[in-house]
């Protein structure tokens, strides 16, 4: 049986969908979100790693995540947590967190300013008076495009199903906006894959400004995810805050 392309993709994005081990960026967050009896919400919360560490800790965690097959994998851990297939830029909850989280660099995946502001809009309209928010991304002044995952040198990866993914890309940009074009590249037990992306990579002072649009304000800014980096090139743009007074 010869299978259509929607066959085809539905059998290969099974590797395109990807884990991520627990990292630098999990410590930061989960420090700053864990506080017993709180409430959080976590924007992009793929499988659900964070989620379930801060439940464990008696928090109150709602996991929103877009991609379906990242929070199956999600409700599969537990139960604890109040998981949602949804768009962090349209989500609407009848609730309002002590802590709002984005996992990891996955600001960047909102690639106009109109989504990062949609995003940032879900952010406010979600936090408490006295809520506190906190995301990062790469900094785009130390170019982080070039050391991604090259053909001659690919990425190991895991994909949410458990299989090993050797992934590489070749990029184009950034443009003037910031953009960067993907191929990305997946290979997994002989299966080959390729789809193309983009990632926004912006600097300091702009979030500042699409902050301070949606009633947000930045108490703290770090260049990596031990909080003490703060050197203008560093490898991250880390920010935290809360409502504008």
């Amino acid at each position: 049986m010869q299978l259509n392309r929607t066959d085809m993709e539905s059998n290969t994005s099974s590797f395109t969908s990807l884990d991520k081990d627990w990292g630098a960026d999990d410590d930061y967050l989960f420090n700053f979100a864990c506080t017993p009896g709180g409430s959080v919400l976590q924007i992009a919360c793929g499988t659900g790693a964070l989620s379930n560490a801060l439940s464990q800790q008696d928090v109150n965690v709602v996991g929103v995540d877009r991609n379906p097959k990242k929070i199956a994998q999600a409700v599969k851990r537990t139960d604890a947590v109040t998981w949602l297939e949804a768009d962090a830029r349209t989500v609407h909850l009848n609730q309002k967190f002590d802590r709002i989280i984005i996992t990891g660099n996955a600001f960047q995946a909102f690639a106009t300013n109109t989504d990062q502001i949609l995003v940032l809009q879900t952010i406010a309209s979600h936090l408490k008076p006295t809520g506190k928010f906190a995301f990062g991304m790469e900094n785009p002044k130390s170019r982080p495009w070039e050391k991604w995952g090259q053909k001659s040198k690919p990425t190991m990866v895991r994909s949410v199903a458990g299989q090993r993914v050797s992934l590489w890309q070749d990029t184009s940009g950034p443009d003037k906006n910031g953009l960067v074009h993907m191929q990305t590249h997946y290979d997994s037990d002989g299966q080959h894959y390729s789809k193309n992306n983009m990632r926004r990579f912006v600097h300091r002072d702009h979030i500042r400004h699409l902050l301070e649009a949606v009633g947000l304000h930045a108490t703290a800014s770090y260049g990596d995810w031990s909080a003490l980096n703060l050197n203008d090139a560093a490898p991250y743009i880390i920010v935290s805050g809360g409502l504008s007074n």
